[in-house]
């Protein structure tokens, strides 16, 4: 039996390497939102556009002539602009007002050929970074040493606190779908047993891009002490954007190859907005605090940790 379960997995991987030519259906293109609006004293964009079919890599199409306004729950609209086909944009009314208050409920409103589409955001509170700093690893394997950067941040005590957590390496925002570093309560998921403490190692390193080169080979995110920097942000998502992004991450972060074979089917993640009939929609409307810190990577930034 053990000899047969050999030959056909043997088969199997052999009949893998055969090209094979999939046609697929033309689908119809269905409504996308991009309304992720986060609280900065700057411009805040809702992109609205149409899919395009998978083979299709062109820029989907803007969806134009909307009408497009977010409502807090007090009844104060902030009006959202067409400044070019399907890219829709709020203005503060000073340079150093943001968007929004943080425990405010809001509401997206979308008028699209006279048809209604909504959805509603809570924003949540967020913490403060307290620090960023690195600490020295040493190389396996014949590879060489090198520092992993990590930020310092206590989430809020209380059950409930979803996060998302943006990181930039010299500039550069890390958003593969690898390096989407996401938190619930302090943690990786709800009941973590890390609410109100300090956010665990993995998410704090999280901030580190771990990339490899064309051989497969791993490539040290930073040397040592120089010119690197790091800038992180910590964003307030509710509960459901936090279940939308692991989502997103199981769709696009894919094994390849033969590990297809057992990976999640390619589907649509579920979107948030809502209309009056069983029209499709992708797309998510979130309202995000937020709180940033940035440092460069000098030897003062180096924490020791203890043997």
């Amino acid at each position: 039996m053990k000899k047969l379960l050999i030959i056909l997995s043997a088969v199997i991987i052999l009949s893998c390497e055969d090209d094979i030519n999939v046609q697929l259906a033309d689908a119809e293109p269905v409504l996308a939102f991009d309304a992720w609006i986060y609280r900065k004293a700057e411009k805040q964009t809702i992109r609205i556009t149409r899919t395009n079919t998978y083979f299709d890599g062109s820029t989907p199409a803007g969806v134009s002539g909307a009408s497009v306004a977010v409502v807090d729950a007090d009844g104060t609209v902030f009006p959202f602009n067409e400044e070019s086909p399907g890219i829709y944009s709020w203005l503060p009314a000073n340079e150093a007002d943001s968007f929004g208050t943080v425990g405010q409920t809001y509401f997206l409103d979308v008028l699209i050929d006279g048809k209604q589409y909504g959805s509603v955001s809570k924003m949540g509170r967020v913490p403060e970074i307290d620090s960023i700093t690195w600490r020295f690893e040493e190389g396996s394997f014949g590879s060489e040493d090198f520092y992993v950067a990590e930020f310092w941040s206590r989430d809020f005590e209380g059950e409930g606190d979803a996060y998302w957590i943006k990181s930039w390496k010299n500039d550069t925002l890390l958003n593969k779908p690898n390096e989407i570093n996401l938190s619930f309560d302090g943690a990786f998921s709800p009941g973590g047993n890390a609410d109100g403490l300090t956010f665990i190692q993995p998410i704090r390193d999280g901030i580190t891009p771990f990339e490899t080169d064309e051989n497969d080979e791993f490539i040290p995110p930073f040397t040592g002490p120089g010119e690197d920097s790091v800038y992180v942000e910590i964003n307030s998502i509710t509960p459901e954007a936090w279940f939308f992004w692991n989502q997103v991450i199981i769709q696009t972060d894919r094994p390849g190859g033969f590990g297809e074979l057992f990976a999640t089917p390619l589907a649509n993640v579920e979107s948030n907005i809502q209309t009056t009939d069983e029209e499709q929609i992708v797309g998510f409307f979130c309202v995000s605090a937020v709180k940033g810190l940035g440092r460069r990577f000098t030897e003062y930034a180096i924490r020791e940790v203890p043997e």
